[in-house]
């Protein structure tokens, strides 16, 4: 479970970092196109706000919890989870009737569907819940195994090494 969890890790951080690089990239090509060229590409405005809807979906399955004091860090990260997972299920569970109401509209420039943009609702909120419960899992694999120390959320290597 570690390894997977630790892959999990690491893909959502890949994935949110081509994300924030798309949609920088795009706005630099729309600010030159608009002040050197006076042109733009149709659609690109919306996709950018896909784009930060998106980061902002799967970024916040990444930053769940903060490091705290061991003592209070073991109860306090216990609930956090079970919160933050519970939160994440909730809306994750009441979007889909959403969507499959108002989903079929069509966004204004591209004409594509709005269930393209609002289908990160539950994206990013089932994301936070597998990576709330991959979390818990490590944390209790860690527990078992008698290690003393507060389970770490990432078990990324960069990660490791700070700990060390």
């Amino acid at each position: 479970m570690k390894t997977f969890h630790s892959r999990l890790t690491c893909f959502l951080e890949v994935l949110v970092c081509l994300s924030f690089l798309s949609f920088f990239s795009m706005v630099i090509l729309l600010v030159g196109l608009r002040y050197l060229f006076n042109s733009s590409i149709t659609g690109a405005n919306e996709i950018i706000t896909i784009l930060f809807v998106y980061t902002t979906a799967i970024g916040a399955a990444i930053a769940l919890i903060e490091k705290l004091p061991q003592r209070l860090g073991k109860h306090l990260a216990k609930l956090q989870l079970a919160l933050v997972g519970l939160i994440n299920f909730a809306i994750a569970w009441f979007s889909v009737p959403w969507i499959s109401q108002t989903g079929d509209n069509l966004m204004p420039t591209l004409g594509a569907m709005r269930a393209v943009v609002q289908i990160s609702i539950p994206l990013g909120c089932g994301l936070a819940v597998l990576y709330c419960i991959t979390t818990a899992i490590v944390g209790l694999e860690e527990t078992k195994t008698g290690d003393p120390t507060q389970p770490q959320v990432s078990s990324h290597p960069r990660d490791q090494d700070r700990s060390a």
